[in-house]
């Protein structure tokens, strides 16, 4: 109910400005889509049961025994209430989404850059696979020659952030955990490799059959490290929609899961 000594145009311009305020605050921004989510569960989780149970039992109550006025500021006064509740959650909410997508990115360009890395040293320029292919002929030359295998790290940024990992998106974390489980795989063998029993005792056939799995495990890891990498460079450029797009891609029948030609970065 409007006072009679309150023009309509001040009571009609205030919603109009209320109404603005929330299309803006529902469909504009990049926090658009957090506005909608808390605005839904508001109405459907609070606002219509409270309307169920409370507000058609008064606006009975008030046709029996006639209670217009009083009830009309009670509404009023719940309404103010409520849209209280709504900013502050909304604008906790928006936080929260905010500092999530700031740890993303941050999570994001880390394990690209440690990645990236890794890339490199694991190709070393395209000259990897010769290396490892005279390796194997020398070894089979030679029954006493025993190759020297680097001791390599290249998981410490994951070991770091592992414990928050779950901040990553489905897209990219699939990607990026099958990479670093094939990089801890790959040290074990190298640790194992460097052992006095691979070094000592164990025949040259044996040796030259760890170290061909040895050299597959590694073009492996190159590959699904180029996976994650594309993966990561595509939600950052166009977010989740862009990254689906290289999941369904790489997931067609007969694709490379590299995206890529061998040797690219």
């Amino acid at each position: 109910m409007i006072p009679a000594d309150q023009p309509i145009w001040i009571w009609s311009g205030g919603l109009t400005l209320l109404l603005i305020a929330l299309a803006a605050a529902l469909f504009a921004g990049s926090e658009a889509a957090t506005s909608r989510r808390i605005l839904l569960q508001f109405l459907f989780r609070i606002a219509l049961p409270i309307t169920i149970l409370l507000g058609v039992p008064l606006l009975l109550l008030a046709q029996i025994i006639g209670i217009e006025d009083r009830l009309g500021q009670a509404l009023i006064a719940g309404l103010v209430i409520a849209m209280g509740w709504l900013t502050t959650a909304m604008f906790t909410e928006i936080g929260r989404s905010r500092d999530r997508a700031e740890k993303l990115r941050d999570y994001h360009k880390a394990l690209y850059a440690e990645i990236g890395n890794a890339l490199r040293a694991i190709w070393d320029e395209g000259q990897s696979d010769g290396y490892m292919r005279a390796t194997v002929e020398k070894m089979k030359a030679d029954p006493t020659f025993v190759p020297f295998i680097p001791h390599e790290r290249h998981d410490h940024v994951f070991d770091a952030l592992v414990e928050k990992i779950e901040v990553l998106p489905r897209q990219t974390i699939d990607a990026i955990v099958a990479y670093y489980g094939q990089i801890k795989a790959l040290s074990i063998m190298a640790e194992d490799m460097r052992g006095s029993y691979f070094r000592g005792k164990l025949a040259q056939e044996r040796r030259i059959a760890m170290y061909e799995d040895y050299a597959q495990m590694r073009r492996q890891a190159f590959v699904l490290g180029q996976y994650a990498l594309e993966l990561i460079r595509a939600f950052s450029d166009g977010g989740a929609s862009a990254a689906d797009q290289v999941i369904a891609r790489v997931n067609s029948p007969g694709a490379d899961p590299s995206g890529r030609s061998a040797g690219s970065e």
